[in-house]
């Protein structure tokens, strides 16, 4: 008799729990989904933000490159319309560029091969690959278009003396992402001839 009792008892089961467990079943489905897609946005944000990072530290590097070979002189540089190449095995000449129409501006020229330097470390620094860095300098405003010293009584900068300001310009570039960094800068020597 008990076997039939067991028996009548199955037969009026509608399901409920097997219902309850799936829908138990579905929602950890859909919170494991969301975690995983919000995990892998994190480390998008987190990749991107290494990355600037790097390119940002590159574009340092070249800046602080372009600001050593602008004041690491005796004489100041002559202001050009190109830069010149490397010879192979050997860092190219610091390249200070003459302003375009004799105006200062604020517009990045990046765009021209001929009108940046990369940047050669002299110290073993490496970048990967496919990250490139380049500068350019050009004169800072300081009175030297109408031949005027910053400071008067410390030369005349038609003689190559006194207080010369430059403008450095960096940019980095990683090829892979696409994404770059760009960082300015001024830089400032007195030069003396002895005078």
């Amino acid at each position: 008799m008990t076997t039939l009792n067991n028996f009548s008892t199955r037969r009026h089961q509608t399901g409920a729990s097997l219902f309850i467990a799936l829908i138990i079943l579905l929602l950890i489905t859909v919170l494991a989904l969301s975690s995983i897609r919000e995990v892998t946005l994190e480390s998008r944000i987190t990749g991107n933000l290494v990355d600037q990072q790097r390119l940002a530290n590159a574009a340092e590097a070249g800046l602080r490159d372009g600001e050593y070979g602008m004041t690491d002189r005796i004489t100041p540089l002559e202001p050009t319309s190109a830069c010149t190449a490397a010879t192979e095995g050997r860092a190219p000449a610091p390249c200070l560029l003459k302003l375009q129409n004799n105006s200062y501006t604020y517009n990045l020229l990046f765009n021209s091969s001929s009108k940046v330097r990369p940047y050669y470390p002299d110290d073993g620094t490496q970048f990967p690959s496919n990250v490139t860095v380049s500068w350019y300098a050009l004169p800072a405003p300081t009175g030297s278009e109408s031949a005027e010293a910053e400071n008067p009584e410390y030369g005349n900068m038609l003689n190559q003396t006194g207080t010369f300001r430059y403008e450095v310009n960096s940019r980095a570039v990683n090829s892979s992402s696409n994404n770059s960094a760009y960082l300015r800068s001024t830089t400032a020597k007195l030069f003396d001839n002895g005078n």
